[in-house]
């Protein structure tokens, strides 16, 4: 279960940290010659939005608030939000919209941080199931 809960906290500090570095400065995030209000929005945007889950994840990790099965859907979905990030910054990094790859390698390995923490605990099951 311990693994099970780090997942929690990688993800808030990562979230966190990333929502507030592209709330200050969101020309980090998208590379457009033309940083109309509309980009530098949308950057801003989606920095509230990793900082929101940050901390979604911070509370997660601090109260427990799931079961441990409710926990595993939980990280299942995570891991889902950060492989799915990291195709749409990839793609965006092809199209010439982001000026390098980290934000796509960074979900990469959190997504992959996921998927290990995850399997550490897929056998793990309540006492009170055992008993059955």
């Amino acid at each position: 279960m311990k693994a099970l809960k780090n997942i929690f906290l990688i993800n808030a500090i990562i979230e966190i940290a990333g929502g507030i570095v592209v709330m200050i400065n969101p020309h980090l995030l998208l590379n457009s010659p033309n940083s109309d209000d509309m980009v530098l929005n949308i950057s801003k945007a989606l920095g509230i939005a990793a900082f929101t889950l940050g901390v979604v994840s911070y509370q997660l990790y601090r109260h427990e608030l799931l079961n441990i099965r409710g926990s595993k859907m939980i990280a299942l979905i995570f891991m889902l939000y950060h492989v799915l990030m990291t195709f749409t910054f990839y793609s965006m990094y092809n199209a010439g919209m982001t000026p390098h790859m980290g934000a796509a390698g960074l979900h990469l390995v959190v997504s992959i941080i996921f998927a290990v923490l995850y399997f550490q605990t897929v056998g793990i099951e309540p006492d009170y199931k055992k008993k059955a």
